[in-house]
């Protein structure tokens, strides 16, 4: 949506930013921050009170010149197009709560893995432990019947004979009796060790849980004031289409065409300035996959191509080296072997998706994860914080989900997708099956997969559910100017 030209505009652009600066994470951190930092204020995802509503007087003294009538329309147009940029402002700040506590949830289930493993170790650790306590015990007990010698060694120098072959059992006896010692002191440090990095882990686990229940309480908030922005503005629309349907002399429905109208035509302003940007400023360090010369580049998402229509591909210039493929989860490792110094357990990776994914389609392609994508909007699908399936979904669990049908793995988070795509493109030339994402590089918030012809397929959150959208009605929500190809 343009915000230029007038006072009013540059209020809403003020709101907008309060409003996203309240936020429980910042567009720019990271999915693995610190568990230590704040959860975010109280007053995450709040929404300042709609504009004042022009007085019955001032619409009957409006009437009295056209002059008048015109500013006043004028005037009423403009609180229509700041309303409509706070529903906008309210929006993007829910996701962006709602993209918090997903991360917050996959660091959960992380933190909580790898206390798993941890105690399974410190468990084994302990268990040689026992082990080695019982074999210095009878040790203990053999010295002690008789008295202090080993059984061999009396034989030696008792003079009973085959002196040779005794010294050569007392030398192997006392070998192992020193191994055992050595043996039950590395697995004593080995237990103390292991015994500590599970308290560790699982310290780690109880402030995710924390975290997440913070980050849980941003985003219930935000949806909430997000839900409000809705209803104080449809109330004030009502009255301000109503006042311009008597300043006019037309009928309301009229009078709301026409607003529904300029809303449009502002949101395709805005994405097109955003396109236009894009195009003037490649972006720093992306694989970049301009059009080629003799094929037309396809349509921006704004366009007018049909949404089953595949546009050319264009002609790949030498890419630059790809990111690398996310490491799969180490599986957890076998009790480990005594050592005199123990390391901490290192943090696994993100375990793989835990509900079962579609099977793979034959031939899969980016066509088969937008079908897929398609067929879980409406019931029994539903929006759920950090669900990848099989009927509950985030938006970048939907994301991961539809491509994982194609044959093509991707990683968790919305940031992680858009980084980790072999190729990045202006938003000019998005194909269907790229993703849109929405935030500041590179802490990208919300990730959706384009449709063609202007539209997009997400989960957008619990009250929207999984829908398709237009890309325009979403541009002045931090739309990037870039997407992301797999």
């Amino acid at each position: 949506m343009s915000w230029t030209g007038s006072g009013r505009k540059t209020a809403a652009l003020c709101t907008a930013v309060v409003l996203l600066g309240t936020l429980a994470l910042p567009a720019q951190a990271s999915p693995r921050a610190s568990l230590t930092e704040t959860a975010g204020p109280a007053a995450a995802g709040r929404v300042p009170a709609s504009p004042e509503i022009p007085s019955p007087e001032e619409i009957a003294a409006a009437k009295s010149s056209e002059s008048a009538t015109a500013a006043e329309v004028t005037r009423i147009d403009g609180l229509l197009a700041d309303a409509s940029a706070a529903q906008e402002t309210s929006l993007g700040a829910s996701l962006q709560a709602n993209n918090a506590y997903g991360e917050a949830l996959v660091e959960l289930a992380t933190r909580r893995e790898a206390a798993a493993v941890a105690a399974a170790r410190a468990a084994a650790a302990g268990a040689q432990q026992a082990k080695t306590r019982k074999q210095i015990g009878q040790l203990a007990g053999d010295l002690y019947r008789n008295g202090g010698l080993n059984p061999a060694l009396s034989s030696f120098v008792s003079g009973t004979g085959q002196a040779l072959e005794d010294a050569a059992t007392l030398e192997a006896v006392t070998a192992g009796r020193a191994r055992a010692f050595q043996s039950a002191e590395t697995a004593a440090a080995a237990a103390q060790s292991l015994t500590e990095s599970a308290a560790d882990a699982k310290r780690a686990a109880d402030e995710a849980a924390t975290t997440a229940e913070a980050r849980k309480a941003d985003a219930d908030r935000a949806a909430a004031a997000q839900r409000q922005a809705v209803a104080d503005a449809k109330a004030q629309r009502k009255a301000l289409v109503g006042q311009l349907a008597n300043l006019k002399h037309t009928t309301a429905a009229l009078e709301s065409a026409r607003v529904d109208a300029l809303d449009r035509q502002r949101q395709q302003e805005q994405l097109a300035a955003l396109t236009a940007a894009a195009n003037a400023e490649p972006q720093p360090g992306a694989a970049s996959q301009p059009a080629s010369a003799s094929q037309p580049a396809p349509a921006a998402p704004g366009g007018d191509t049909s949404p089953g229509q595949q546009p050319a591909a264009p002609v790949p210039a030498a890419p630059a080296a790809p990111a690398p493929a996310p490491q799969p989860a180490p599986a957890p490792a076998p009790a480990p072997a005594p050592a005199p110094a123990p390391a901490p357990i290192p943090v696994p990776a993100p375990a793989p998706v835990p509900a079962p994914v579609p099977a793979p389609i034959s031939g899969g392609s980016n066509q088969t994860a937008i079908s897929v994508a398609l067929g879980k909007t409406g019931s029994p699908f539903f929006y759920q914080y950090g669900g990848t399936g099989a009927y509950g979904f985030d938006c970048s669990g939907l994301v991961q989900n539809a491509f994982a049908a194609a044959g093509k793995y991707l990683p968790r988070t919305a940031s992680e997708q858009f980084a980790q795509a072999p190729v990045h493109v202006p938003l000019s030339q998005a194909q269907p099956g790229d993703l849109l994402v929405w935030g500041s590089a590179p802490g990208f918030y919300h990730v959706a997969i384009y449709l063609g012809g202007g539209r997009v397929v997400q989960a957008l959150n619990p009250d929207a559910g999984i829908t398709v959208t237009d890309v325009a009605a979403m541009s002045g929500m931090q739309l990037y100017g870039y997407v992301a190809r797999y």
